[in-house]
């Protein structure tokens, strides 16, 4: 391969570089199954590649959206740990 086409940073393989998507995922993910009707998701899908995103990246958009339209706020939230910790600084200021 030509110098000038080698990548800079070459995408780390194997079983740690797995570990280490798997726990950065874990950490700032949460997961949760979608069950469509048979044939929706091929068409989200292309809605998705026609607005330039990916699937996921189109779902949370339509989440978000719907849920500023039905509240009339914008959708805001705490990682799960960092709502833990306020949950238990507000239980020990009730105490």
């Amino acid at each position: 391969m030509p110098e000038e086409e080698k990548k800079k940073y070459p995408i780390p393989r194997g079983a740690a570089a797995t570990r280490a998507k798997n726990k950065h995922r874990n950490a700032n993910y949460d997961r949760g199954e979608l069950a469509l009707p048979k044939g929706m998701k091929a068409e989200v899908r292309k809605a998705a590649k026609q607005a330039g995103q990916s699937f996921n990246a189109y779902v949370e958009q339509a989440i978000k959206e719907r849920y500023n339209r039905d509240t009339g706020e914008e959708m805001t939230w705490e990682k799960a740990e960092d709502f833990a910790k306020t949950e238990d600084n507000e239980n020990d200021l009730n105490a």
